[in-house]
């Protein structure tokens, strides 16, 4: 069972140029179906989130994002990644499984080692791992090293990691965080815009030889939040000047509706009919499952 029963290609962008459409392959044709919440192509079925997994690093694991107070409850208990894939699957499912880590960054290679063992060892129906590969393609590299093949070298560690893995697999591309120098990052931890195109294509070929594999356009997401531009996921739109909505000041890390943005992207990727899409209905959902934990 995998995802690429769509019949489309496995690399998901967001934004696609109509011009762009007509003037490219079939290919890009089936990405604009795909986003027209999965017109024309055949659904998924649920069974592809009876077990599902999360992991990641840090927006995985919910860094800064809490619940809003209700009622009687002043809130501010964390949310992460699993409490908001709770809110968007409608079908009979086992509990989300979480295997995240705030830290990842101080040890990936061996946090993501740990992990793909417990996430095998778990037997899931689906992996979701929007930001499981930043820190392959971020960090800092150690002195008198050729950084760039210091960073697809790391980068393709992670790739084989995930190869272990045979269930479907979503995996977000690496972003621009260029942004978050100075405030959370020195610039020695964020790749060159030119290393960073190397890096995402290597991620999308990858992907392309992998059937199970579906990788999710974080970076043009990204790109859209950053300079504040509209986005549309299904029915909803954040418009123009949502900056502040999605991303949190220190420019690294998303908002509970940056958050929630990002698991709609994996929502286009799954085309099933028992995913909520609705982010205020999703945000109430995950901010209750977070309330009971």
């Amino acid at each position: 069972m995998t995802i690429r029963g769509m019949s489309c290609n496995r690399i998901l962008p967001i934004f696609v140029s109509f011009n762009a459409m007509f003037a490219n392959t079939l290919k890009n044709s089936c990405y604009l179906l795909l986003l027209v919440v999965c017109t024309g192509a055949q659904s998924e079925s649920c069974n592809i989130l009876d077990r599902v997994v999360v992991t990641g690093a840090s927006i995985t694991a919910g860094f800064g994002v809490t619940t809003p107070p209700v009622k009687g409850d002043l809130g501010a208990y964390p949310v992460n990644m699993k409490h908001i894939m709770e809110g968007m699957i409608t079908s009979q499912h086992e509990d989300v499984a979480y295997f995240g880590d705030l830290l990842f960054f101080r040890n990936s290679k061996a946090n993501a080692k740990e992990f793909i063992e417990k996430i095998k060892a778990h037997k899931p129906t689906l992996v979701v791992g929007i930001d499981f590969l930043f820190w392959f393609g971020h960090g800092t590299p150690p002195k008198d090293v050729d950084v760039p093949t210091y960073r697809l070298e790391k980068l393709q560690f992670a790739l084989e990691l995930l190869e272990e893995l045979s269930v479907p697999v979503i995996v977000g591309n690496l972003p621009d965080v260029s942004d978050a120098v100075g405030k959370v990052l020195s610039a020695k931890q964020v790749p060159t815009n030119e290393t960073l195109q190397k890096l995402n294509s290597r991620i999308h070929n990858w992907a392309n030889a992998l059937e199970y594999v579906t990788v999710v356009d974080a970076h043009g997401l990204w790109n859209k939040a950053m300079r504040g531009e509209e986005i549309v996921l299904f029915d909803h739109t954040w418009p123009e000047g949502s900056q502040s909505v999605l991303l949190q000041s220190d420019m690294l890390h998303t908002t509970l509706d940056g958050t929630v943005a990002a698991c709609l992207l994996v929502a286009e990727a799954i085309c099933a009919d028992c995913i909520e899409r609705d982010p205020k209905v999703i945000k109430i959902k995950a901010a209750k499952k977070a309330r009971e934990e």
